[in-house]
C-alpha cells in the first residue's frame, strides 16, 4: 500500500469575505479572541478579507453600535496596561496608541489618568526590577539604565530621579 504524495493546495492569504455579515462575524471573532482594539486596526484586518470598503465600513459601524468595538475603552485599557505590567512612561503609551490608529482626542482623554501620576516612582520600580540590589554608579551602568528607561517612554527628569532614588535605596557594597 503506497500513499499518494500529491501536494495539497494551500490557501494564500486570509479567507475572503462573502458579504457584510461574514465580515461582522470575523470582527466579533477577532474581538473575542484578542480583546479590545482600535477601529483603525480592526478595519485594516478586515480590509485583507475584501476589497469592498463599504462592507468594512458597515461591519465596523455595526460593531461600534453594539459597543463591541469601543476606541475609548481600548485606549483606557492600553493606558492601564502601560502603567501596570508594562511599566511604560507617558511617551511610550502615547506612541503605542498612535501606532494603533487611535484618534488624538481619545488619546488625550485616556492620558488624563496620568495627571496625578508619579513617573519617577514608576521608573524607580522598573529600575528595581531590572537592576535589583546593585547600585548604578559607573557611567556605563547609568547609561544602560537611562537607555532602558528612555525606551520605556520616561522623560529625562524622571529617569534622573529614579536612578538617584534607586541608589539611595540600595545599600552600598
Amino acid at each position: 500500500m503506497t500513499q499518494d504524495k500529491r501536494p495539497q493546495a494551500r490557501r494564500t492569504g486570509p479567507k475572503q469575505a462573502k458579504n457584510t455579515t461574514s465580515l461582522f462575524n470575523y470582527g466579533v471573532w477577532y474581538l473575542s479572541k484578542f480583546g479590545d482594539t482600535s477601529v483603525h486596526n480592526l478595519s485594516t484586518k478586515m480590509s485583507r478579507k475584501t476589497e469592498n470598503s463599504e462592507w468594512v465600513d458597515d461591519a465596523i459601524r455595526r460593531l461600534v453600535e453594539l459597543d463591541y468595538l469601543n476606541e475609548r475603552r481600548f485606549a483606557e485599557v492600553m493606558v492601564h496596561k502601560g502603567l501596570g505590567s508594562k511599566a511604560w512612561g507617558r511617551a511610550r503609551i502615547e506612541m503605542e496608541l498612535k501606532k494603533k490608529g487611535v484618534d488624538q482626542g481619545v488619546i488625550k482623554e485616556a492620558l488624563a489618568v496620568l495627571a496625578d501620576d508619579d513617573p519617577a516612582g514608576r521608573a524607580e520600580e522598573a529600575l528595581n526590577k531590572k537592576f535589583r540590589a546593585r547600585q548604578i554608579i559607573e557611567m556605563k551602568e547609568r547609561a544602560r539604565a537611562t537607555r532602558f528607561l528612555a525606551s520605556r517612554g520616561f522623560d529625562f527628569q524622571s529617569i534622573s530621579k529614579a536612578i538617584e532614588s534607586h541608589n539611595d535605596f540600595v545599600p552600598s557594597e
